[in-house]
């Protein structure tokens, strides 16, 4: 979203809060409002009043888990979002978060646990699978990094960071001409997308 249309939108209820100061849902939308444009210490500020007014409203706190995971206060964020999966035990975007979190402070046993929970909770959504291929990945475990993805794209055939984070395994391991493939492959279902082309253009230097 466009910052002035955000900042705009901050000014508006900042003003309708002069009348409704403990409204909670114009308390939490101006927390949110700060995050949007990247002042999530304000918007901590903000979202810790509104949980306090409605400790048991789990999209006001998992807002707050978000602002402190974005300053990189890993425990505080985990905490909260531990709050908010005890109310609700799968809340998708708590879970991808709270291993996210795990991941940032090396409690990658927990993490890993978490990526692929998600993705046998909600075994037909491509982006769990696709998230738990990142953690993979960056654990230096390819061969099922790329299982992740091509599951990813199974589910959705035109996910294109897929077929690049595959292309991008293949070039590494030197496999280029399959690698060409899988980048053609994403290429197909977005044309435009430049990491894709990049990697087109190297893999081509590899092939001639």
């Amino acid at each position: 979203m466009n910052e002035s249309i955000v900042q705009e939108r901050i000014t508006e209820i900042k003003n309708l809060l002069v009348d409704n100061p403990e409204n909670s849902e114009l308390i939490n939308d101006l927390g949110v409002g700060y995050f949007l444009i990247g002042n999530y210490t304000e918007s901590i500020s903000i979202l810790k009043k509104v949980v306090e007014l409605k400790p048991d409203n789990i999209s006001y706190r998992y807002n707050l888990a978000n602002s402190y995971a974005e300053i990189e206060k890993f425990n505080e964020a985990i905490h909260h979002y531990l709050i908010v999966l005890e109310d609700s035990p799968d809340h998708i975007p708590s879970l991808n978060n709270l291993a996210d979190c795990y991941e940032a402070i090396d409690e990658l046993t927990s993490a890993k646990e978490l990526f692929e929970y998600l993705t046998k909770i909600a075994p037909g959504n491509a982006l769990a699978h696709f998230n738990f291929g990142n953690f993979l990945l960056r654990s230096g475990d390819h061969i099922q990094a790329t299982k992740s993805y091509e599951k990813a794209i199974t589910i959705e055939p035109t996910f294109a960071d897929a077929y690049l984070n595959i292309s991008w395994i293949l070039f590494e391991v030197k496999a280029y001409q399959k690698s060409l493939e899988y980048i053609q492959r994403g290429l197909k279902v977005e044309p435009e997308h430049e990491e894709l082309k990049k990697l087109f253009s190297k893999v081509r230097n590899y092939i001639r």
